[in-house]
């Protein structure tokens, strides 16, 4: 399969060479063809880890130590090097510092630069499958996001992530976004950063300015609520999954608190009647090859009944519940360990948490429900003993009241002053994080279809946009200077839930091209 897949890299390559004109040649990929650590061949444990190409104890203590600058840390990675049949730095690297298998790991509690120095190994071992590197490397730049190093290596490897599926411009597009980002603080050797940036500006053709130019639109529905959480499922999992994560289909807020679960475990979110799984919804947990389901909520929304089921096809479940829709939250919360951030909705309307439900899951960062006046018993004990840094409420004080904001450490507002303003504003607050390659859209007036898809949305910290013939002026606005990133417009659901016309105001439908 490696070799079948550096083929078609090869092939790739070969006809973007062909397609930019014989000035410009393309190497292997954003992640093999950066050697940035030439310009630090000065330093003996750099120019040790070329020559050994394998990680040792001296180059993992080196790794390890919080004293050595992150920059150093990065190039003796880099230096380190990769080979087509793979390498095993990071699973060696792990075992010699913890002494712990990689899966046994406790990533949460590491610093910023050892996650990096990981996820970096991680990427470079296996090249051809970054998605968990990138992961990594997100939860690397969340903790330290003034770092220049983190942030130009991560954008390498989402450069890398994008490769395959012909998202081209935007390698060139992250990396811009980093060389202009004044926040960051320069800690990379000036000729280390133009050895990357000489190689990701070889993508800068490939953005356009003509609004979606290569854009493709994929409607993902079926023929109900239910059959559309397993059209998004099949999009997202190619392959099989070890967990699930089913909620309701006929009420929305458990689902909401959900995305960041969905996330931790790379698991779809599928949803169920009260009483009973339909055919589809268990035909894919049996695709997926699922051996363990996360139920949210209590058995008022989903019954015992599905408990029974899931056993009879065996597949064990753990039930996430509280007496209400805020403690049902909490309890999710629980399950994502000790988070710095929180993200805090409303709990009496779906809207401000699915804008906000692929920033705060891709972030790891815990989605809590509030009513309007007063706070839950249940939040206040979960907020006990922890270190937040940040609290992102989505809403004025017309949404979440000051009495319910105050109880909370460190609070930012986003504001707007409709859903779809909130919408755009979340989005715009993240947008350092975005992905904007590829964009979800969501009827804003109906959630089921839009539940199932925060958990893919997240994957890549991809926008969810909501529309309705009410914000369609709103919506073509804003997205004037963002249509011309946008490789793929994902809707979804079906003609019922997002209408062709409001598709057509929103976003100028006659310039995508539709997939078939």
């Amino acid at each position: 399969m490696r070799i079948k897949k550096y083929i078609f890299s090869l092939f790739v390559m070969g006809a973007i060479f062909f397609l930019m004109g014989p000035t410009t040649v393309f190497a292997d990929s954003p992640v093999t063809s950066t050697d940035f650590y030439k310009a630090y061949t000065d330093v003996n444990i750099v120019k040790t880890a070329s020559e050994k190409g394998v990680i040792d104890q001296q180059i993992a203590d080196y790794l390890h130590s919080s004293k050595n600058p992150i920059d150093v840390k990065a190039a003796v990675i880099n230096a380190l090097g990769w080979k087509i049949e793979g390498k095993s730095n990071a699973e060696s690297y792990v075992k010699l510092v913890y002494s712990k298998d990689m899966d046994k790991l406790d990533i949460d509690s590491l610093s910023g630069d050892e996650t990096f120095c990981i996820s970096y190994m991680m990427a470079l071992d296996d090249y051809f499958h970054v998605d968990k590197a990138l992961t990594l490397m997100d939860k690397a730049y969340e903790k330290n996001n003034t770092s220049f190093t983190i942030a130009i290596i991560r954008s390498v490897l989402k450069g890398q992530a994008v490769l395959d599926n012909g998202s081209w411009g935007m390698i060139w597009f992250n990396t811009e976004n980093v060389l202009n980002d004044k926040t960051l603080a320069k800690d990379m050797k000036q000729e280390a950063i133009d050895n990357i940036v000489a190689y990701m500006k070889l993508y800068e053709g490939y953005m356009t300015d003509k609004p979606n130019e290569k854009a493709v639109l994929n409607r993902l529905a079926g023929n109900d609520r239910y059959s559309t959480a397993v059209e998004i499922s099949k999009y997202a999992c190619s392959d099989q999954s070890k967990y699930a994560v089913l909620a309701s289909g006929n009420s929305f807020p458990d689902a909401l608190s959900a995305a960041p679960l969905a996330k931790k475990y790379n698991a779809p979110i599928l949803l169920t009647d009260k009483d009973k799984m339909t055919e589809a919804t268990v035909s894919e947990l049996k695709r997926l090859k699922v051996e363990s389901v996360y139920i949210v909520g209590g058995t008022g929304v989903i019954s015992s009944n599905i408990e029974n089921e899931l056993s009879k096809i065996g597949i064990s479940y753990v039930r996430l519940q509280g007496k209400d829709r805020y403690e049902t939250s909490v309890k999710i919360a629980e399950q994502l360990g000790t988070p710095t951030e929180l993200a805090v909705v409303t709990g009496d309307d779906y809207s401000d948490g699915l804008s906000i439900a692929p920033f705060a899951a891709n972030k790891g960062m815990p989605i809590l429900l509030v009513p309007k006046d007063n706070i839950p018993d249940s939040i206040k004990t979960y907020l006990t003993n922890k270190n937040i840094k940040k609290t992102y409420i989505v809403g004025g004080s017309e949404i979440v009241s000051d009495n319910v904001g105050n109880q909370f450490p460190n609070v930012y507002r986003i504001l707007g002053s409709t859903k779809y303003g909130r919408n755009q504003a979340v989005i715009s607050e993240f947008g350092k994080y975005a992905d904007w390659s590829t964009v979800f859209i969501s009827s804003g007036e109906n959630f089921p279809d839009a539940l199932a898809g925060t958990a893919i949305a997240a994957r890549s910290a991809s926008p969810i946009i909501l529309v309705s013939n009410d914000s369609s002026t709103l919506v073509n606005n804003y997205m004037k200077n963002k249509t011309s990133l946008v490789s793929k417009f994902n809707v979804l659901g079906g003609e019922g839930a997002v209408p062709s016309s409001i598709l057509n105001s929103a976003f100028s439908l006659d310039n995508i091209i539709k997939n078939k």
